[in-house]
């Protein structure tokens, strides 16, 4: 957000229509602890980032990555945090350059699994977890203790519930801006998702039931 600021963001908006949201990549190479890359309560966070100065959130769309990250965690203690956010990791980029130290990665759905991955991937696509926050689902994750990487992505479910509560109020969640006209969501990137397409799917029934749910409550 260096170019958007209260000052930037009202010049800005004179020459467009819509701005996407990068909800996504919330964790990368610079952070010294796990985290989920598009975390619910941190996504909402940088839509009303934007809200915020001067845009409306009917002209934000949402946004989502269609693909899996992983991130190398701290080899000299183990991590019994439940959920496991908060452990420490590697050294993943050099403070000074800012060279990538290929601790941390990310590739799509479509993509052939790295081989040095391979075992721990298939770990994960088993073992994944839901993190439940006050009933809300925030993100899914696996720990592989056995290699020490922490994998962040979104599975179809997870989709469907954070836009079901993107697309209503937050009350009582201390997100309480009201996100009902969000614009739209996308994807980073909708290739990614391929062959099976299954996080679109979930997309689009989230969409479908949103627009029912709200023509039904426009007619009553």
């Amino acid at each position: 957000m260096i170019s958007f600021t209260w000052t930037t963001i009202p010049k800005i908006y004179e020459s467009i229509d819509f701005l996407n949201v990068m909800t996504y990549d919330l964790m990368n190479r610079r952070d010294n602890v796990t985290k989920h890359h598009s975390d619910l309560f941190d996504s909402i966070g940088a839509v009303q980032a934007y809200t915020d100065p001067a845009i409306w959130a009917q002209d934000l769309t949402f946004g989502l990555g269609f693909y899996i990250k992983w991130f190398k965690t701290a080899t000299d203690e183990t991590c019994d945090r439940v959920p496991a956010i908060g452990c420490r990791t590697e050294l993943m980029e050099d403070p000074a350059t800012g060279v990538d130290l290929g601790k941390a990665g990310a590739f799509s759905w479509h993509d052939e699994v790295p081989s040095e991955l391979q075992e721990s991937f298939e770990r994960a696509m088993k073992n994944g977890v839901d993190d439940w926050q006050a009933e809300l689902l925030v993100g899914h994750y696996y720990l592989d203790k056995q290699e020490c990487i922490f994998w962040s992505w979104d599975t179809p479910y997870s989709i469907s519930k954070k836009l079901e509560k993107i697309f209503s109020y937050f009350n009582g969640h201390g997100y309480n801006k009201n996100l009902n006209d969000i614009g739209g969501v996308f994807a980073w990137g909708l290739g990614e998702d391929a062959p099976h397409f299954n996080h679109l799917k979930a997309v689009n029934k989230a969409l479908e039931n949103w627009e029912r749910s709200t023509y039904d409550h426009q007619e009553l």
